[in-house]
């Protein structure tokens, strides 16, 4: 009885003392070679250099620079957002939100590059086909700027010029309902042939489109209804236009037609 109570106690204690290693947290410390705030790791993943705690030379550790948002590969000064490492077109900042690789133009390897994918929808990380993120244009008639998102985050930041105080373009909810690479406006005081990159937004001709008769984007307004904006912008975002985006329209319009603090 004695030694069956005695090896009795013994397991218990066993037992507790391993139950207590058990539930003790096990710290894991980040290995920081050249101790500049960024893990090896996290070194890999912004392709700066283990071994060298400054990679750009500009005078501030990688890690400071990646903590409060500037590229560690382009200083000084120049924040994430405004470097493109591998030069897809995505931002590096972007990059990260994403998900993607900072040193891959095509991070999941389909043959698109990752910023086509963001801008169609789809996740730049994951080769699956599917369209992952919302998307949808707003168009603020106060700034005359059109806005293009996607996630929640602002990829494309523009100039337009709205309608006239007199013939307002609509605000609203809408979609873009059709869409014509080129087609003619013609009203009692304007014949417009060419126009390019025509986007249909509501019944009654109102388009968002390119526009080569003026280059009053962002400064005031300018049309009959419609969103006019430049050529190329027109086009880049047609680029990656779909039936069915849906578009805010928001703001007043400037009563004099030029925009203030814009």
């Amino acid at each position: 009885m004695y030694e069956y109570t005695n090896n009795t106690k013994l397991r218990n204690t066993v037992y507790f003392f391993a139950l207590v290693l058990f539930f003790v947290p096990t710290f894991v410390f980040a290995v920081d070679t050249d101790n500049d705030g960024l893990s090896d790791e996290d070194e890999r993943l912004y392709y700066t250099d283990i071994n060298n705690p400054d990679t750009d030379g500009d005078g501030y550790l990688d890690g400071t620079e990646v903590k409060y948002g500037y590229s560690p590969h382009k200083g000084p000064g120049v924040q994430m957002h405004q470097h493109d490492y591998d030069g897809d077109g995505l931002g590096d900042w972007l990059e990260i939100w994403f998900k993607s690789d900072i040193g891959k133009s095509d991070t999941d390897g389909d043959g698109k590059n990752d910023f086509d994918e963001v801008m169609l929808g789809y996740s730049p990380a994951e080769k699956d086909g599917k369209k992952k993120f919302k998307r949808w244009i707003e168009v603020d008639r106060t700034k005359q700027r059109l806005h293009f998102f996607v996630n929640k985050v602002k990829l494309l930041n523009l100039p337009v010029s709205t309608g006239n105080p007199w013939t307002e373009t609509p605000a609203g909810n809408f979609e873009v309902m059709s869409m014509i690479p080129e087609k003619s406006y013609v009203g009692e005081d304007y014949n417009l042939e060419g126009v390019q990159w025509n986007m249909l937004f509501r019944t009654g001709g109102y388009y968002i489109h390119g526009t080569y008769w003026h280059n009053d984007f962002g400064i005031r307004t300018h049309s009959h209804g419609c969103v006019n904006m430049r050529t190329e912008d027109a086009g880049l975002l047609y680029n990656y236009m779909d039936i069915g985006v849906p578009i805010e329209i928001y703001g007043e319009t400037p009563e004099n037609r030029v925009v203030v603090n814009n």
